[in-house]
């Protein structure tokens, strides 16, 4: 059976959501009742009664100090998620590079290109005769 609480600890409880979420600038419901030890039932209870004094802002992404951090909050994340979109392919300049010739030294994925070391290789070459449907033909 749920703890009962009195008003004055209700008003206590009330006092450390408002202090955690102006400390760390969102709560989540689960991560205040994990820090208070209420129940989820009271924990939404006194969500709902700091949302109507004006002392918190709730939003489908928890609980946050006011409407603004909220925006702020949102805006971060987009951020975020655009920065790992946008990242550049960086391509190792000593991974390939040719020689004069025009030989490839190592392999490129991108170009699907085997160097001349690489494809008289013996496994290469089972390889390579076996998706040709070309019989092996030993050096």
């Amino acid at each position: 059976m749920a703890k009962v609480f009195t008003q004055e600890e209700r008003e206590k409880i009330k006092g450390q959501v408002v202090e955690l979420v102006r400390q760390s600038g969102r709560e989540t419901l689960r991560q205040l009742e994990a820090k208070t030890g209420a129940t989820r039932y009271l924990m939404s209870v006194l969500a709902r009664e700091l949302v109507a004094s004006g002392d918190v802002y709730s939003s489908g992404y928890g609980l946050f100090p006011s409407e603004q951090a909220r925006k702020d909050w949102q805006n971060a994340r987009k951020k975020l998620s655009r920065a790992k979109v946008k990242k550049p392919a960086v391509v190792d300049p000593d991974l390939i590079w040719s020689l004069p010739d025009g030989e490839i030294r190592r392999y490129d994925s991108r170009l699907n290109i085997i160097c001349r070391e690489c494809r008289k290789a013996r496994r290469s070459r089972l390889l390579l005769t076996s998706s040709c449907n070309v019989p092996f033909e030993p050096f």
